[in-house]
Formats: structure tokens, C-alpha cells, sequence
């Protein structure tokens, strides 16, 4: 039952396409029937006229009888003819009634007659009201059945379209609550639609193939990341011995700090990586009402060290703010924003933090990062002002923003770098 519900569709648009194009042609052909009874009711009438006058023909003043009715008559005219054309033409024309002053539409048929040896004009007409009003009726009857028929079109094909297509509702809701990391099968149940048990089908082994290639990709990440911290942390511990020793030249003590800054940048990177590769997993599900304000106190006092050290002072404005959502994602956002205010700043600068029940704006003195706003947030894209850090801070910022729904922006203006966290979209 290939593309049933357009099928459907389809039916129920042809059906009020022929009603459409029906309905006039009924008009007109019930018209040409009322005019073709009408003609043919002129047609008696001007026969039986003709044989009555004939039978009067011996009265003399016969002629002057027919002045006389053309006269009185409404419906016929006698008129003398001097052309005698024998022809008989039907027309319909429009006549004002005097007794009901309004225009009405008649039919007449007009022929020739002899009387008594002359040529006369015979007209005889009648009103079409009655069969216009038939005909208004008629009209009115077929458009509430074009009506009902539409609606009631409508209807079945909805009916229908739900009952046939429900096992392909049924699996698109599933698709739609399926989530990749729950490992949870697919279950569907059997129709009688072969098309549709091949794509259940088709659907459960392109979501069982996901789940394997989710499981070992997400197995490979958590390995990598454990087998890199070791010989990571191995590495540090061995520098850490090494700088300890008093054979050291101060040429060599500062290569070997180099080389515990690049490990430090790597072992930073490495959980980076990880924390984006779990984002991208959808590894955060568990939610729960937060205090964001004591999360941002919290945060405010791991960073006072730094600045203490570097004359840097600090403003807040923190009012009450609950959030529904993942904790981890919450303090990895703040701290990510914060660690770029404090480490992208100037000598003797500031930063300033304001958070209410709808937006977190984080504010910090700082050179123009030579990014664009719009490029800033993505990934191992860094500013010309220091050259520490893995790139990946406002990277991972915004990833939390999308998949909370919340919009983060940046704008600078008079040496002073804006990032704004707007909670309600």
C-alpha cells in the first residue's frame, strides 16, 4: 500500500475537482432542459392558437379580434407580417413587469400564420421566474451537498489515513523518544502493511548498527583518554624529578618548564576532548533544580587566588537564579566563562559578573580579540592576545548553551569584552 496517505489525498482532491467542474455543467444542461420544455410547452400553444384561429376564419371580423387581443394580451402579439416569413426562432429576453415593477426574463417563440389570406406575426412568450426559481433551488440543494460531500470527504479520508497509516505513527513516535545512549531495542508490532514491517525492519537494524558503532566509539574515547592520563601524569611526575635536580643549567630548567607547560596543555586538551565527545553522546541527562548563584559564588572564590596575584578586582551582581538542568554542564559553563575572563584580561584589569532569574552577563576588560564574535565560539579558534589554553573553553560554552536552549553572544565595545548567557529563548 505504496504512499497510502498521498493516495488518499489524492482521492479526496479529484473528488472535489469533478464536483467543482460537475457542478456548472449540471447548471447548464438543467437549463437546456427547462428551455427545451419551455419550447416545446410555446410550441403546443402556438399550434393550438393556430388551429383555433382557423376555426373563426369564416367570422368577418375576425381581424379586428386580433387587434383587439394583441392588445389585452400580455403573453401574445398579432402583428400583420407584409414579409410572410414562414420561419419559427426562439429567444429569451427581459421584460418589465408592471405589477410587480421588476424586470423579468421571458421565453418567446415568434412565427408566421395565415388569416384569412394575410401574413401575420404570431408571438407567444412565457415567464421563465418560476424556472429560474427552480433552478436556485437546485443550486442551493447542490452546494450543501458540495459542502457535506467535502466535509464529509474531509473526514473519511482522516479516518482512514489514521487507521492505516497508525502503525507508522506509532513508529515515528518511537523514533522520536529514542534515545541512542539508553541501548533500549526496538520493539514494534506486526502489521498487516508489508511495507510497513519492512521498514520497522529496516529501522531496527540501522538502530542496532548505531548502537554498536555508539558503544565502541564511546569504548574508545573513555580508553584513549584513561591510557593517555597515565603516561600523561608519569610524564609530569618525571619533569617534576627533573627540575627537582641541582645538575640543572638554567638553560635546561627553562626547557623543562616548557615541557610541563605543553603537558599540562595536553592533559587539559585530553579531558577537553573528552568532555565535548560526551556532550556530542548526550552523556548529561540527569537533571535537577540548580542554585545557579551559589554555583557562581563557588566559582568566584576558586578564581580570588588569581586575582589576588594579578591586581585584577572583581564585581558581581548575583541575584536568585534556578535552573532546570545537568550540574556538571552548569559549572563547567560558568567556569569556562570565567577562566576566559580572568586569563584574556589586561594587567591591573577587572571583571565583572551579573546574574538574575533570565541572563548570566560576565564582563572583563581585555584587547580585541582580532575573531569575529560569530567565529568565536568555535572550536581551536583563538584570539591574538595570549596563546595559552586549548582553544576549546568557549567552544565547549556554547555547546552546554545549545543543547540547553539557552543563547550565549559576545560583543566588545570601549575595551571591554561582553559574554551574555540568556537562560529563556
Amino acid at each position: 500500500m505504496r504512499l497510502l496517505n498521498a493516495s488518499l489525498k489524492s482521492y479526496l482532491f479529484y473528488s472535489i475537482l469533478i464536483v467543482l467542474v460537475g457542478t456548472p455543467i449540471s447548471f447548464i444542461m438543467i437549463r437546456e432542459m427547462l428551455e427545451e420544455e419551455v419550447d416545446e410547452l410555446l410550441k403546443t400553444h402556438l399550434t393550438e392558437f393556430v388551429t383555433h384561429i382557423k376555426g373563426f376564419e369564416y367570422l368577418d371580423d375576425l381581424e379586428l379580434d386580433l387587434r383587439v387581443m394583441d392588445k389585452l394580451s400580455y403573453d401574445l402579439d398579432v402583428r400583420p407580417d407584409s414579409l410572410n416569413n414562414q420561419t419559427e426562432f426562439y429567444q429569451t429576453i427581459a421584460l418589465f413587469d408592471s405589477l410587480d415593477h421588476e424586470i423579468k426574463p421571458y421565453r418567446e417563440l415568434t412565427s408566421s400564420i395565415i388569416v384569412k389570406g394575410k401574413p401575420y406575426a404570431l408571438t407567444i412568450r412565457m415567464s421563465l421566474v418560476k424556472y429560474d426559481e427552480l433552478i436556485y433551488v437546485i443550486g442551493i440543494v447542490m452546494g450543501a451537498l458540495i459542502i457535506f460531500l467535502a466535509i464529509g470527504l474531509f473526514f473519511i479520508n482522516r479516518s482512514l489515513s489514521k487507521k492505516i497509516l497508525s502503525p507508522f505513527y506509532n513508529t515515528l513516535q518511537k523514533l522520536k523518544a529514542y534515545q541512542l545512549d539508553q541501548g533500549d531495542a526496538f520493539q514494534f508490532e506486526d502489521t498487516n502493511i508489508v511495507e510497513f514491517n519492512d521498514l520497522n525492519h529496516a529501522i531496527r537494524l540501522l538502530t542496532e548498527k548505531n548502537e554498536q558503532v555508539f558503544l565502541q566509539q564511546k569504548t574508545f574515547i573513555e580508553n584513549a583518554s584513561h591510557e593517555l592520563q597515565t603516561p600523561l601524569a608519569i610524564f609530569q611526575s618525571k619533569l617534576d624529578l627533573l627540575m627537582q635536580s641541582h645538575d640543572l643549567t638554567e638553560e635546561q630548567a627553562l626547557l623543562v618548564k616548557d615541557m610541563m607547560a605543553t603537558n599540562q596543555r595536553i592533559a587539559k586538551l585530553n579531558r577537553s576532548l573528552l568532555f565535548i565527545s560526551k556532550l556530542d553522546n548526550d552523556q548529561f541527562l540527569e537533571k535537577e533544580q540548580i542554585d545557579v548563584a551559589a554555583l557562581l559564588q563557588d566559582s568566584l572564590s576558586n578564581f580570588q587566588l588569581l586575582t589576588d596575584r594579578s591586581g585584577m578586582t572583581t564585581s558581581k551582581e548575583i541575584k536568585t537564579c534556578v535552573l532546570f538542568n545537568n550540574k556538571n554542564l552548569i559549572e563547567v559553563l560558568i567556569n569556562n566563562l570565567l577562566r576566559n575572563a580572568y586569563q584574556h584580561n589586561v594587567p591591573n584589569g577587572s571583571v565583572s559578573v551579573k546574574l538574575n532569574d533570565h541572563e548570566m552577563i560576565i564582563i572583563n576588560t581585555g584587547e580585541p580579540s582580532g575573531v569575529p564574535s560569530d567565529q568565536l565560539f568555535k572550536r581551536f579558534v583563538k584570539g591574538k592576545v595570549g596563546s595559552y589554553g586549548t582553544g576549546l573553553g568557549l567552544s565547549i560554552a556554547e555547546k552546554i548553551c545549545r543543547l540547553s536552549g539557552y543563547t550565549i553572544k559576545h560583543s566588545y565595545s570601549n575595551r571591554l569584552h561582553f559574554f551574555t548567557v540568556v537562560f529563556l529563548v
